[in-house]
């Protein structure tokens, strides 16, 4: 058994800006050794993000179209392309030191996705992962990205 300790915030339906706001300053404080590894839960307004991996969100998706049917598109600090966050859908910004746990990003993910595929067969879903794909899946469907 570990004595380690993971705080769960859920932070409700939250902007997305402000949530970003608030990741980093917990990165900080997590940094700086004086908060815990803390996992935020939050629900966003229709938001595509865009990762550090395009230039120019343009080039990625009709920016026009997504916010003329009332989706904002923001450029983000985090890499990948583009992300779509919504009503209904629950996302996870966990805040870990992996310095205590392990130092491996391949682990972590594969630790997240068990984690999540835990949570969804205890709700009654039949969930697993795809051989060299990041993600869980119930059936063929996709029902978790994971992006770190």
């Amino acid at each position: 058994m570990s004595d380690r300790v993971c705080h769960v915030v859920d932070l409700g339906r939250m902007d997305h800006a402000e949530a970003e706001r608030l990741q980093e300053q917990l990165l900080a404080r997590r940094r700086a050794g004086e908060a815990p590894d803390t996992l935020l839960l939050v629900e966003h307004a229709p938001v595509v993000t865009i990762g550090s991996s395009v230039d120019d969100p343009a080039d990625e998706v009709n920016v026009e179209l997504l916010e003329s049917a009332g989706a904002e598109v923001r450029q983000v600090s985090r890499g990948g392309r583009a992300t779509f966050h919504g009503l209904g859908q629950i996302v996870g910004y966990p805040i870990l030191d992996l310095r205590e746990h392990r130092r491996d990003l391949h682990w972590y993910l594969r630790a997240l996705e068990q984690v999540i595929v835990g949570a969804l067969r205890d709700l009654g879903f039949g969930a697993g992962r795809v051989e060299g794909l990041t993600g869980v899946w119930v059936g063929d469907r996709k029902v978790a990205s994971i992006g770190i």
